[in-house]
């Protein structure tokens, strides 16, 4: 149920972000023409990561495959599985934000320590190209970043109201997230030593 796909050269990262959105574009149409014909719906998440890799043949003599290994495609697809949990579509990494904020639209989503992993991640959404980015997402990703703060800041109250907008007016999946959280954490605070990191048990 997963494909890695393996991008190389000095712009690795955008293209691995471009192909991204391609995708999440011909999914939308195959969504819409599945919805018109009363099939079920496919949906996917994608997860991407830069880093070195073991790249080669990999294997027995009679069971051998060429392939990516390491640290990199693990945390790939640890992010990748993350879309489930915030309902996203797209997730990259905090090195793969850094090559490409300047292309795209991204906001911060959170700060997570993944299965199998103690140190933590810092994880972006792609929301489009710069170029092509309208008002909306803009605001999405300016209230949202700004309920990220405050939460992390535990002003609860402050953090609700800036999710609770998004939710209310984008249906925004990820401030739902949020939403049930700051409400758990309102009945029983974190520790004073929380640093606002979530930990994924899941892939």
């Amino acid at each position: 149920d997963e494909i890695m796909a393996v991008f190389e050269g000095a712009r690795k990262e955008l293209s691995a972000c471009k192909s991204a959105m391609e995708i999440r574009k011909a999914m939308a149409e195959q969504k819409e023409l599945a919805r018109l014909s009363s099939e079920n719906v496919v949906s996917v998440g994608i997860g991407i990561h830069s880093g070195p890799v073991v790249f080669g043949s990999v294997g027995a003599k009679d069971r051998m495959d060429f392939t990516s290994i390491g640290d990199t495609v693990n945390l790939a697809a640890r992010v990748e599985g993350a879309n489930k949990t915030y309902g996203t579509k797209s997730l990259i990494t905090g090195v793969v934000y850094g090559k490409v904020k300047e292309s795209y639209l991204c906001r911060e989503i959170d700060v997570l320590t993944v299965k199998g992993k103690s140190q933590p991640a810092r994880i972006y959404e792609i929301l489009q190209e710069q170029a092509r980015a309208g008002e909306k997402l803009r605001r999405i990703k300016k209230y949202y970043e700004a309920g990220l703060a405050l939460y992390r800041r535990r002003r609860w109250e402050e953090a609700s109201r800036a999710f609770a907008y998004l939710r209310r007016e984008y249906r925004d999946e990820p401030s739902g997230v949020f939403l049930r959280r700051i409400e758990l954490y309102q009945r029983t605070p974190p520790p004073p030593d929380w640093n606002g990191v979530f930990a994924m048990s899941v892939k």
